[in-house]
């Protein structure tokens, strides 16, 4: 049986046991305005059921509404399984020699079901929602999409995401949205196809300006190169409210509230993957929201402060994991800070603060900028990231 035929039998059975209820309703009528029970228990029962007629109006609706939910979902999984039997039907006539074909064509099966099984997940949550009096909140992290395949939370990230993202996505067939929301995006980048065991997970934290969309393609295309660099897939995380302007990130608070957000992430990308090999990179602004997070819980198991005003903390010590650090030599972020201390504390690269120097990427000449296109700094990073 098909899912679209198993969601009309489900509405078509609630329909009926819905009409057994109410049968039952207009036999075992309640008085509610009488209910002998005091006190605001009471009260309260009086007020809430007086515009009922019945006892079971209320589950009576909910089945209604369960039912129309599932009705509208099997219209949907109709379409789907058509189109995905034309696939199928068009794979068994294509010439085995029209290679190209068949892999566009088998990309596409893989990208329709996973588009069933996010429309099935959403039906579940709607029904959810339905049916419990607080309602159920949408989801907004990895941890809220259990153990749903990537493709799957891919999908259903952008049933629910803006136009920004929706063209990202189309823009970049190498990523896959995990986390999505009004100046949020965390998505992972892996050209090299996404394994389900990979050896290796880099997240890559970006800075100042990073909640605008208009930057979102730049970070991607980053974290791209990181992947390439470390040869396993790339986070790029940008799942907080990056400061607007430089002006305003010599404040810690976004970094520090940030770091909440960063840590929980972490924590389900591990859960995730457990086999994998982590770091975290925190660039600019990012390594500060980084610092903070890795003072408070073991992110990973290297952390990198890549052009760093500070990190909110004093010595890498007071940091869990291997801490790597590198600035350029003609990085103007070293204005901001210094061996004893600056905005966000002392530079992690000078060598009291206690991080080790990237390998090779110590004393490059670029600016603040040319960090994530520099081979010599990038083999430093994949170095790091390979590395157990």
């Amino acid at each position: 049986m098909t899912l679209s035929a198993a969601l009309r039998d489900g509405a078509n059975q609630l329909r009926t046991d819905r009409s057994e209820l109410h049968l039952r309703a207009i036999e075992d009528r309640q008085d509610w305005s009488n209910l002998s029970l005091e006190g605001p228990a009471g009260d309260a029962a009086r007020t809430s059921l007086a515009g009922y007629t019945d006892w079971l109006t209320p589950p009576l609706h909910q089945m209604e509404q369960v039912a129309a939910t599932l009705e509208r979902h099997a219209d949907l999984q109709a379409r789907r399984e058509e189109l995905e039997d034309r696939i199928i039907s068009f794979l068994g006539q294509v010439d085995e020699r029209n290679a190209a074909a068949a892999s566009a064509a088998g990309f596409l099966l893989q990208q329709v079901r996973a588009l069933g099984d996010s429309l099935d997940w959403l039906c579940s949550q709607e029904i959810d929602a339905l049916c419990t009096p607080a309602g159920v909140a949408p989801p907004v992290r990895l941890e809220d999409f259990s153990d749903l395949p990537l493709e799957t939370i891919h999908e259903i990230n952008l049933a629910q995401s803006n136009e920004h993202v929706a063209k990202l996505a189309a823009k970049n067939l190498d990523m896959k949205v995990l986390e999505a929301g009004d100046g949020r995006l965390v998505a992972m980048v892996d050209p090299g196809g996404f394994r389900t065991t990979p050896a290796s997970l880099t997240t890559f934290v970006e800075g100042v300006h990073s909640s605008d969309p208009a930057t979102w393609q730049r970070a991607v295309d980053r974290g791209r190169n990181l992947a390439k660099a470390s040869g396993g897939p790339a986070v790029v995380w940008l799942g907080y409210q990056a400061p607007s302007s430089l002006p305003r990130a010599v404040h810690a608070d976004p970094a520090r509230t940030a770091s909440q957000e960063l840590v929980r992430f972490q924590r389900s990308l591990g859960a995730r993957y457990p086999q994998a090999k982590r770091t975290v990179v925190g660039y600019s602004y990012g390594s500060v929201v980084t610092g903070h997070a890795a003072k408070e819980d073991k992110i990973a198991d290297d952390v990198v402060l890549v052009g760093s005003p500070g990190t909110g903390a004093g010595h890498a010590a007071e940091l869990h994991g291997r801490i790597w650090a590198a600035t350029n030599a003609n990085d103007p972020i070293a204005i901001a800070t210094g061996p004893k201390g600056g905005i966000h504390g002392p530079d992690p690269t000078t060598d009291a603060f206690g991080a080790t120097p990237l390998r090779g990427a110590d004393n490059l000449p670029g600016d603040h900028g040319t960090y994530w296109e520099d081979p010599q700094f990038l083999r430093g990073l994949g170095q790091v990231a390979r590395a157990h």
